[in-house]
């Protein structure tokens, strides 16, 4: 009963987030999946690389290491003479991409104030 209880509050919890972040863009849920379908797509394009539509396994572990390449190297530009990235270093990647989201995340807002002018 308790492991109902506590799923059942997690799964409630998790529809109010959705919910909310929902509601943080204008428009209706058609238009949201529409966005939603569009992004998919788009992300499917970059992950078929033969563009057969269709993703292989092998076409997916391609995509999967040029992304983990992609964050190696935003670590790395912190690492020192070693090449290695110590928790420190790694500390400040974390810190650099933070900040760098902070002000996308400015950006957009500043841009949604405007239009909604």
């Amino acid at each position: 009963m308790k492991k109902l209880t506590i799923a059942l509050v997690a799964g409630a919890s998790a529809f109010a987030a959705v919910s909310a972040m929902a509601g943080h863009h204008e428009g209706n849920k058609e238009d949201h999946m529409a966005k939603m379908e569009a992004k998919l797509e788009a992300k499917f394009a970059e992950v078929d690389a033969n563009a057969d539509g269709n993703v292989s396994g092998d076409e997916f572990m391609a995509y999967k290491m040029a992304e983990a390449q992609k964050e190696w190297d935003s670590w790395a530009a912190h690492a020192g003479d070693d090449t290695m990235v110590s928790l420190d270093e790694a500390k400040a990647a974390m810190a650099a991409k933070m900040a760098e989201k902070h002000a996308k995340m400015k950006e957009h807002h500043g841009a949604m104030e405007e239009k909604s002018e």
